[in-house]
């Protein structure tokens, strides 16, 4: 099982494009981080990202899904770096699940380490979508460009084929 966790904040704060986002409505550049990787959500079996709420008086956890995302946005006090602890803490010595964490956090890394899990840096994050991304394109041009040549022939029958190519040559 391949499991990836993201710390939300930390992955806008290091995408320049979210950054910039965040500048302008936070609430888009979380939007847009989801959105782009839930174009990726069949490549974990598990995904959930993590946002700090620590700030927010009186906020209360919550989760939702989106596609197979986890959301989670933390309680008031306790930043992301806590429930992402507490997620590898519940599976270390799994040997059947792969974690990775996205974040720069040295701390952090230091801590998913020391459970089992593997880092990602947001760079290495958003450089490896990028190139799953164009991949994902070269392959579905290839696709398109063979699938249009001559489609028409791979559909018809060998007799209508025989018939067409005896109008074509006039006999």
């Amino acid at each position: 099982m391949e499991y990836l966790i993201i710390d939300g904040y930390n992955i806008i704060n290091s995408w320049q494009e979210l950054r910039e986002l965040a500048v302008e409505d936070m609430d888009f550049a979380r939007y847009r981080l989801i959105y782009n990787l839930s174009q990726f959500n069949d490549m974990w079996d598990k995904l959930t990202v993590v946002f700090d709420a620590h700030l927010v008086p009186g906020g209360t956890e919550s989760r939702e899904m989106v596609d197979i995302i986890e959301v989670i946005y933390t309680r008031e006090g306790e930043r992301a770096d806590n429930v992402i602890e507490r997620i590898t803490h519940n599976f270390k010595g799994s040997s059947n699940i792969n974690i990775w964490v996205a974040t720069s956090d040295q701390t952090e890394q230091q801590t998913i380490f020391s459970r089992g899990a593997n880092r990602i840096t947001p760079s290495e994050l958003k450089s490896f979508l990028d190139l799953v991304k164009q991949d994902i394109s070269i392959n579905y041009t290839e696709n398109i460009f063979l699938s249009t040549r001559n489609p028409l022939d791979k559909l018809l029958k060998k007799e209508v084929k025989e018939k067409l190519e005896q109008w074509r040559r006039g006999k």
